[in-house]
């Protein structure tokens, strides 16, 4: 089995976790988990921006279409709910969904490809504001950095990382169902929605 194949089995294995842990401990962040992308949308976007999304992130959204309903990556922010429960990662990021990841991918991490390295392919996949300023990014950049994440900032160059999306995952759903601290914080549930503090 290819390395590749082994990250997507483990994305699959700690989302599923993640999920049960919501649908019994924060039903409202669990229901307004968006439906799964397709694969067509995800080969489009792939095309779109000339990179190819790594297995464990495209295994992910196979599952779900990011972490909240796109209502809660665009401004304004979903009138239905004025506080979004897409935002349910550590420092209140949240997982987008693919139809603001190309415009986040002209955003902070553009600068990386502008100074003279086009051929870097830093996909943002989280953010903590629908403008997609600040968040994570997957490298999709062939070679030895593939598949990694890494952190974005407006005003700052990317920072590359050392840790996959599959590790990542598994990592939070540990924190979940063992109350540890993730980034220094640690998970509570307010009326139905998980929020970390």
């Amino acid at each position: 089995m290819t390395d590749e194949r082994i990250r997507a089995g483990r994305t699959r294995a700690a989302w599923a976790r993640i999920e049960t842990w919501l649908e019994e401990n924060a039903p409202r962040t669990h229901r307004r988990l968006p439906a799964p992308a397709t694969e067509g949308r995800l080969r489009a976007l792939e095309q779109e921006l000339d990179l190819r999304i790594p297995a464990d992130v495209r295994a992910f959204y196979l599952m779900r279409d990011g972490t909240g309903p796109a209502s809660d990556f665009a401004w304004p922010v979903s009138h239905d709910d004025p506080e979004p429960t897409g935002y349910l990662l550590p420092d209140g990021e949240g997982i987008g969904p693919l139809e603001h990841l190309g415009q986040w991918f002209e955003g902070p991490v553009a600068d990386a490809r502008l100074d003279g390295r086009p051929g870097l392919r830093y996909l943002p996949i989280t953010t903590v504001d629908p403008d997609g300023f600040y968040g994570t990014f997957v490298d999709c950049t062939p070679g030895p950095g593939y598949g990694l994440l890494g952190g974005y900032a407006e005003a700052d160059f990317p920072t590359p990382g050392e840790t996959t999306f599959a590790a990542y995952l598994t990592v939070f759903a540990d924190a979940l169902y063992e109350g540890r601290s993730l980034l220094g914080q640690r998970a509570g549930v307010t009326d139905g929605r998980l929020e970390w503090s």
